[in-house]
């Protein structure tokens, strides 16, 4: 069976063999398993590692992992159709599955496209001068302190 290299199941296997994966999922799909605090999250955030101490089963199905959560140990399953973006947290290399996003997360999203980038400020190079070294006389400020007293011998001794 050749595996599509854009389907969820192989970009899940690739980011996992380099390492740390986020998974952003709805938690509100149907045959989600998460801790129910969890449960009505639209954009949840799962993190994943080959190296963690419980296995992680990845099909194209879905995905199922012993998570921990706070401290406490979870049985989780992420359906494909619940995923909808995938990446490396480090290097923020993935991919997202627009048609799995949930609306309020394409919402939020197409908010953020619609406003401008901050315009960073610049200034010709000529116009940006060094600072000049001020030269000053030392004060009586400046002058170390005499040094303390060499530490006093301790008034205990060892007894055999």
């Amino acid at each position: 069976m050749t595996r599509d290299p854009r389907s969820k199941e192989a970009v899940v296997l690739q980011l996992l063999e380099e390492g740390d994966t986020t998974l952003c999922l709805d938690a509100r799909y149907e045959g989600v398993e998460v801790p129910r605090q969890h449960a009505q999250n639209p954009s949840l955030q799962l993190i994943l590692n080959l190296n963690f101490p419980h296995p992680i089963h990845v099909s194209e199905d879905g995905i199922s992992a012993n998570l921990s959560f706070g401290g406490r140990r979870h049985a989780c399953y992420v359906p494909m159709g619940a995923l909808w973006a995938a990446f490396n947290p480090q290097n923020m290399q993935g991919m997202m599955w627009p048609e799995s996003m949930p609306p309020e997360v394409q919402a939020n999203l197409a908010a953020e496209q619609e406003q401008p980038a901050p315009k960073a400020k610049t200034t010709p190079l000529n116009a940006r001068q060094k600072p000049k070294p001020v030269l000053s006389e030392p004060s009586s400020q400046d002058q170390p302190k005499e040094k303390p007293s060499p530490r006093k011998r301790g008034h205990l001794r060892v007894v055999k």
